[in-house]
């Protein structure tokens, strides 16, 4: 996905801060919607499910070593 340059418009201090307000008037629900949206366009993924993790690269481990917690 490319960045569309042209469908942004310059803005003053006092335009930019208006969108918080519009923002703090939106349900829970929005915001959650709002939030998914602007992550799938950061990673690249817009329209397509959450990607999974990649559980290979992790593993599991016990903090207790020889039945000490130190």
């Amino acid at each position: 996905m490319k960045l569309d340059k042209k469908a942004f418009a310059i803005q003053s201090f006092e335009e930019a801060a208006d969108h918080q307000k519009q923002y703090k008037n939106l349900s829970e629900e929005e915001k959650r919607d709002v939030f998914l949206h602007l992550m799938q366009a950061a990673y690249g993924f817009v329209g397509s499910d959450w990607p999974k993790m990649d559980k290979d690269y992790f593993e599991v481990r016990s903090l207790i070593k020889d039945g000490s917690t130190s």
